[in-house]
């Protein structure tokens, strides 16, 4: 039998280590991502929500978001830093005219 040349050699091996390489930086990251927790411990923050607002309902994902309902009777969704209570964004939901 004829034996393949040194360079097909080489290439193969080094293809083998690029792949083996590759997978343990992919299950690294797979395991940084399910290992680390989602946000520390929220601390003491005062949140100023507009005169006569009422939250109705809130939801966390990258920061706090609070549907308020205003004084006026409108609705609001304020997202604030939960940590901080830093307000990241207000949207006014307004009535849709006919």
């Amino acid at each position: 039998m004829d034996r393949p040349p040194t360079a097909i050699k080489i290439v193969a091996i080094a293809l083998g280590l690029v792949i083996v390489a590759l997978t343990v930086v992919l299950t690294v990251a797979v395991v940084e991502r399910l290992g680390s927790p989602a946000r520390g411990p929220v601390g003491e923050a005062a949140i100023a929500l507009p005169p006569g607002a009422q939250v109705e309902a809130l939801a966390a994902g990258d920061g706090l978001s609070l549907l308020l309902r205003l004084e006026s009777g409108a609705q609001a969704v304020l997202t604030v830093d939960p940590a901080s209570g830093e307000v990241l964004g207000r949207l006014e939901l307004l009535p849709r005219s006919r």
